[in-house]
C-alpha cells in the first residue's frame, strides 16, 4: 500500500515538472525564491541596483526573478532593451502599489496604451511648441528663462561671500521647479514662496519613499499589516497634498492661461475636442503631475551628482571652465552651442552613466507573450531594463567605476555615442521630456561654471553613496562655491 502510494506521488511530481518545465523551458533563467516572498528577502531596499546586477552576471543578460507574488524580467543588455521595449506588447506599465498610487490611470507616466499613445502626441506638440525641444526653432524664450534662472542661482551663491559653504539641494530644487512651474504651471515661483516650498517638500519626501523594490509593490496584503499601512497612507496624503496644490493652480489658470504653458494647451485642446473622456480636469490635473514632478527630480538629482563629481574632480572642471571659455568667448550659453563643446557633452555623459539617474530604469508590462532571441517573456510578466548594469558592465565599459569622461570621447576628441548609453531608457516610451532635461542640465552648468567654482566641504571629501529609489538620491553634503 505505502509503495503504491509512494510511487503514485512520484508520478505526480514528475507530472508537474514537466508540466512546468514544458511551459517555462523557453523563459529567463533565474534564481530560486520562497514561496509567497519569493527572492525578495535577498534585494536590499537601499541598493537593489546591485543586488539584481549581481544575478545579471550569473544568470546572464535577461533573467527571470520573483518578488513576492510578482514574476519580473530583468533585462541588463542595451541591445535586448531595444528589441523587447520596441515590442507594442510591452507599452504597458505594471499594476504595481507605488504606480497606482501615485500616477492612477491617467497623466501619461502610468496610464494604459491608448491614452498614453493620445497623451504622448499632445505633449511632444505641446513642447515643440513651448520650444522645449532640441527640434524647436522657436528655443530663444526658453532658453533665455533658464539662462535666468541659472544666473539667480549664481547671484544666490555670489550674495554669500566670496567663498561660501552651501548644502545646494535647495538652491538647486528652486531652481528647477521655478523652471518647471513655467512650463507647466504658467506659474513664476519667487524663494520664498510658501506654495513653492510645499511643492518641493512634498516631493522630497514622496521621492525618498518611492522605490520599485518595496515589499508593498509585490506583496499587496502587507496593506493589512499596521506598519505597512501607515506607511501606505502617509504616502497617499503627501500625493494627495501635491495633486491638490497642483489643483489651485489649475483652477485660478483656468480662464486665463495662455496655450504657452502646459495648463493653457491642455484647456485650449478640451475646449475644442470632443472627447471628454480624454480632455477632463482630472486627466488634466495628473499630466501636470506626473510632467512637474518627472521634469524636476530627473533635473534635480542630475545637476546635483554633476556638482559631486565636477567638485571631487577638479581636473575634470578646469577642462570644462576652458572649454567654455575658449568656446563660448564670454557669450551667454545655448543649446546649438553643445555640439562644439565635446568635452563638456563628454563630462555630462559619464556623470550620468556612473550614476543613472534612473538605476532600475522604468518598468513595463507585458500584455501578451514576447520572444526576443528565441527566449519568452511570458504574458503578465513584469520588465524590468536594469539601466545601472548597462551603465556599470565591465565589458563594455573599461573599470567602469572611475570616473573618466575620456570614455565618450574618440582619438580625435570628438563626442562618441555609445550604443550602451540609454540614460532615458529607449523605445516607443522613453521620457518625452529627454530634450527639455538635458537643455536644464547644460545650460545650468555652462552658465554657473563661468562664474563660480565648485570645491569639496571642509571634510575635502565626497560621499558617492547613495540610496537606490526611483531616481538614485545623493546624501545631503556641503560644498564650497568659489567666486570667480
Amino acid at each position: 500500500m505505502y509503495t503504491l502510494s509512494a510511487i503514485l506521488v512520484a508520478f505526480l511530481v514528475l507530472v508537474i515538472c514537466l508540466y512546468f518545465y514544458s511551459e517555462y523551458k523557453d523563459c529567463p533563467p533565474g534564481p530560486w525564491g520562497l514561496p509567497i516572498i519569493g527572492y525578495l528577502h535577498k534585494i536590499d531596499r537601499t541598493t537593489p541596483n546591485l543586488d539584481l546586477m549581481q544575478l545579471a552576471q550569473k544568470y546572464g543578460p535577461m533573467y527571470s526573478i520573483k518578488l513576492g507574488l510578482v514574476n519580473i524580467v530583468v533585462i541588463s543588455e542595451a541591445k535586448l532593451v531595444r528589441k523587447v521595449l520596441s515590442q507594442d506588447e510591452s507599452l504597458a506599465r505594471p499594476p504595481l502599489y507605488t504606480f497606482k498610487i501615485m500616477f492612477g490611470t491617467r497623466g501619461i507616466t502610468g496610464t494604459a496604451v491608448d491614452l498614453w499613445r493620445n497623451q504622448r502626441k499632445f505633449v511632444e506638440k505641446f513642447l515643440r511648441t513651448a520650444g522645449a525641444t532640441k527640434t524647436a526653432t522657436n528655443r530663444k524664450t526658453i532658453e533665455e528663462y533658464i539662462r535666468k534662472s541659472s544666473e539667480e542661482f549664481v547671484q544666490y551663491v555670489h550674495s554669500r561671500g566670496n567663498r561660501t559653504i552651501v548644502n545646494p539641494s535647495e538652491a538647486v530644487m528652486y531652481y528647477v521647479t521655478t523652471i518647471a512651474a513655467v512650463i507647466f504651471l504658467g506659474a513664476s515661483f519667487k524663494r520664498d514662496d510658501q506654495i513653492q516650498k510645499d511643492l518641493t517638500e512634498n516631493l522630497d519626501k514622496i521621492v525618498q519613499l518611492s522605490t520599485v523594490s518595496g515589499p508593498l509593490n509585490y506583496l499587496p496584503f502587507l496593506d493589512f499589516v499596521s506598519k505597512y499601512k501607515k506607511m501606505g497612507n502617509l504616502y497617499e496624503q503627501m500625493i494627495k497634498d501635491i495633486k491638490d496644490t497642483l489643483e489651485k493652480f489649475i483652477n485660478e489658470k483656468m480662464e486665463t492661461s495662455p496655450a504657452t504653458n502646459l495648463i493653457g494647451a491642455f484647456l485650449s485642446e478640451m475646449s475644442k475636442n470632443d472627447c471628454p473622456e480624454i480632455y477632463n480636469p482630472a486627466q488634466l490635473k495628473q499630466l501636470v503631475f506626473d510632467l512637474f514632478a518627472a521634469s524636476t527630480e530627473t533635473t534635480l538629482n542630475s545637476i546635483l551628482w554633476l556638482m559631486l563629481y565636477l567638485a571631487k574632480y577638479q581636473e575634470v572642471q578646469n577642462k570644462v571652465r576652458q572649454e567654455l571659455f575658449d568656446v563660448l568667448q564670454g557669450k551667454t550659453p545655448q543649446l546649438d552651442d553643445l555640439s562644439n563643446l565635446p568635452y563638456t557633452k563628454a563630462t555630462l555623459a559619464e556623470t550620468a552613466r556612473i550614476r543613472t539617474v534612473v538605476p532600475l530604469g522604468f518598468p513595463h508590462y507585458a500584455t501578451d507573450d514576447i520572444v526576443v532571441e528565441n527566449v519568452k517573456i511570458r504574458k503578465g510578466t513584469i520588465i524590468m531594463p536594469l539601466l545601472w548594469a548597462i551603465h556599470m558592465d565591465p565589458e563594455v565599459w573599461k573599470e567602469p567605476e572611475e570616473f573618466r569622461p575620456e570614455r565618450f570621447l574618440n582619438d580625435q576628441g570628438k563626442f562618441l555615442w555609445h550604443e550602451s548609453f540609454i540614460p532615458f531608457q529607449t523605445g516607443k516610451r522613453m521620457c518625452v521630456g529627454k530634450d527639455l532635461g538635458d537643455m536644464m542640465v547644460f545650460l545650468f552648468f555652462a552658465t554657473v561654471l563661468q562664474r563660480v567654482k565648485i570645491e569639496c566641504g571642509d571634510s575635502g571629501k565626497i560621499d558617492f553613496s547613495y540610496v537606490c529609489g526611483l531616481p538614485l538620491l545623493s546624501k545631503p553634503q556641503e560644498l564650497v562655491f568659489v567666486k570667480i
